[in-house]
């Protein structure tokens, strides 16, 4: 189910893994800035956060370590 309100998405990028597995997705936030969920890329690309939320409002991508990444993956929608 789509959120209808607006969202802010941050991308974060870990690289692939060993196996060539992307780790990429967006950090989902609400307009006040209240966190709520981690939409994982995987190999839809852009085409899963839209899925998603189709109002995001990308913001940035940041590259950050592997460990960000699946800390990020506990709270994956």
């Amino acid at each position: 189910m789509a959120h209808r309100g607006k969202i802010y998405a941050v991308k974060i990028n870990a690289g692939n893994d060993r196996n060539g597995n992307p780790r990429r997705g967006w950090l989902c936030y609400d307009i006040h800035g209240g966190y709520h969920f981690f939409v994982d890329e995987g190999y839809e690309g852009r085409q899963a956060l839209l899925k998603e939320f189709p109002n995001a409002i990308e913001l940035c991508t940041i590259p950050t370590t592997p460990g960000v990444y699946r800390d990020a993956m506990k709270d994956r929608r």
